[in-house]
């Protein structure tokens, strides 16, 4: 049996006259896992995740995901999309700048925190549910599902190495696209969809995350295949 490994993904949000909406991006084609399908930002942990050091870079309040998924997922973010939750500001200049280092190999995460001065804020990226690959899958991931609001005055846009087409879009939107045979999204990307687009704005979201409850889940595989929800699992995620 394949180990599913530890991922992180972080839904960003924003609020829009015509309802909230979340950032995607398209897997690139030759993505070993998922191509050419729209996700939200994330991918899976590394060493440097569980270090002390990426620890001492949170501030606030982590819990009750583990500091580590935590760091990832703020990494994941700022690598792919390129917003970074910081405690303060970062211009927008220097922060797109950093990034450009950074995609190219010259700086780490950790060397542009440094280098930018910035400080992470855990309590902007909100734990929500936890997802785990069925065993048929060859690509398994243990992944814990974030929300946030997208930061003020920074720009999201695909990095053009692993994504590519980033959009804004609501969610009920992306649904009828991905209904129309429109763009490709996986199954845990259409029942988080459909979980977000049942909120009225970001604050409400935000809101349910402090008293919102989280089991483990794993979906069924059925002839086709396609994947579903246990029925005790609806809504309870």
């Amino acid at each position: 049996m394949i180990v599913p490994r530890d991922a992180s993904t972080v839904i960003v949000c924003r609020d829009t006259d015509a309802g909230i909406e979340v950032y995607l991006l398209r897997r690139g084609s030759n993505s070993p896992g998922f191509p050419d399908a729209y996700v939200f930002p994330g991918g899976t942990l590394d060493k440097t995740d569980y270090s002390p050091q990426a620890r001492m870079r949170l501030t606030g309040e982590w819990r009750p995901a583990e500091p580590a998924f935590t760091y990832a997922a703020i990494r994941e973010t700022y690598e792919e999309c390129g917003l970074l939750f910081s405690v303060e500001p970062v211009e927008h200049d220097a922060l797109r700048a950093a990034r450009t280092e950074m995609l190219a190999g010259r700086r780490s995460f950790s060397e542009t925190l440094i280098d930018l001065n910035a400080r992470l804020d855990a309590r902007a990226v909100r734990y929500f549910s936890r997802w785990i690959t069925p065993s048929v899958n060859p690509h398994r991931f243990d992944a814990r599902f974030f929300v946030a609001r997208a930061p003020l005055n920074q720009t999201a846009e695909a990095d053009a190495l692993e994504t590519y087409d980033g959009r804004w879009v609501r969610p009920a939107d992306a649904l009828a696209q991905a209904e129309n045979k429109e763009i490709q999204m996986i199954f845990p990307t259409i029942k988080h969809l459909e979980r977000v687009g049942g909120f009225a704005n970001v604050y409400d979201l935000m809101a349910y995350t402090e008293t919102k409850k989280t089991i483990p889940v794993t979906p069924e595989v059925r002839p086709g295949p396609t994947m579903h929800l246990p029925p005790q699992f609806e809504n309870t995620w």
